[in-house]
């Protein structure tokens, strides 16, 4: 049986130092070979279809310009079951798509970089290029949840206010797009004063992308509105700036997401929208994730052997509440086994650590969406 490095059980960051952290999303279009890591549990392989299916059918119209269009892409599920990294491989995929669309066709000068094989020339773990017709913004939030957008920087998280979101977030976006210095060029050509109407802000910013001959995506993280009315508007307001060559993509922990856009968006506007949802673990999910990360190549040297009866454990319903559990039980039952000089992971190791991590009955009534373990705000 392979073995697996004790430390690893996580999500690389760049250059792969060890420990990798539990609550980091994968994000293949930014690190090369997140994309080997990515796990078909239950649900996402059709989560990932209706993606391909539906934006893949009308990706290559995402440009910059009058003529071009966008797309609201909306990935919904509870806590801890892969919303951020199916957010990403979409994100990975579209801009795989779009490079793909520009490049002349019969010019093969430029290899894939996904490419499979030995001959693969990236580093593993390193940053990937940017990609050519696209800049991606991803927007910060405290702990994956976008705690903290509607706070000025430094400050204590606090209840998100709409327009002081929506306006930070509008910010962000500039600023993190003048770090490429041909839009930056771009953006102050004219020596204009910042615009006061949202509308014609926007406008600017994506003139500038059409001169710049670049599309735009933009991530989300989860936002903790505290009104449901005020979460709808938030997504008509990722909507109506979702033109142009501009796509968001905005990760909710809300499950009745898919109700609000039957509802509040038109027929005609729905088909701008694509919609994902995510669920809960299952138990057999746990050796999917644990066999898959054994074959990977690029994973570090190994440090203890993980027994077959490991890989037919199927972890208790309340210990399937996310993927960062089941990482970080890998992860400390291992480095335990690796401490006691034991020379393999069994599965009562296993059995033993979900057992003394048992949640107290009260902790099973906690309110919907309240933070989950290992997400305490910083």
């Amino acid at each position: 049986m392979p073995n697996a490095n004790c430390s690893l059980f996580g999500t690389p960051p760049e250059d792969g130092h060890a420990p990798w952290p539990t609550y980091e999303p994968l994000a293949p279009w930014h690190i090369t070979g997140h994309e080997d890591l990515w796990v078909d549990i239950d649900h996402l392989p059709n989560a990932l279809l209706t993606f391909r299916t539906e934006v893949g059918a009308m990706a290559r119209g995402i440009r910059p310009g009058e003529d071009g269009h966008g797309h609201l892409v909306v990935v919904s599920g509870l806590p801890g079951t892969g919303k951020s990294s199916l957010l990403h491989r979409c994100v990975h995929e579209l801009v795989q798509l779009l490079d793909g669309f520009a490049q002349p066709a019969g010019d093969d000068s430029e290899e894939p970089e996904d490419a499979a094989g030995p001959g693969r020339q990236e580093r593993p773990w390193s940053r990937r290029r940017p990609a050519r017709t696209a800049h991606v913004v991803r927007i910060d939030g405290n702990a994956n949840e976008g705690r903290g957008l509607g706070s000025p920087p430094g400050a204590k998280p606090f209840v998100p206010q709409y327009d002081m979101t929506v306006h930070r977030i509008a910010r962000l976006i500039v600023e993190k797009l003048c770090a490429d210095e041909e839009f930056a060029a771009a953006w102050h050509r004219e020596d204009r004063p910042e615009q006061p109407d949202p509308y014609l802000a926007w406008r600017r910013l994506t003139t500038t992308l059409e001169a710049c001959g670049r599309a735009l995506v933009v991530i989300v993280p989860h936002i903790d509105w505290q009104d449901a009315d005020i979460a709808r508007r938030f997504l008509r307001f990722c909507y109506d700036r979702s033109t142009r060559g501009v796509v968001f993509f905005v990760e909710t922990k809300r499950t009745d997401a898919g109700r609000d856009i039957d509802t509040f968006f038109t027929e005609k506007e729905r088909k701008g929208i694509t919609h994902l949802r995510t669920s809960a673990l299952r138990p057999q999910d746990w050796g999917k994730y644990l066999r898959h990360w054994m074959e990977v190549r690029d994973i570090p040297a190994p440090k203890i052997v993980i027994h077959d009866d490991v890989l037919d454990y199927q972890p208790e319903t309340w210990a399937l509440l996310s993927i960062s559990r089941l990482q970080d039980c890998l992860r400390q039952v291992s480095q335990e086994a690796v401490l006691n000089d034991e020379g393999q992971l069994r599965k009562s190791h296993v059995a033993d650590w979900f057992e003394a991590h048992r949640p107290k009955p009260e902790a099973f009534l906690r309110e919907p969406g309240a933070t989950r373990h290992g997400q305490e705000t910083r």
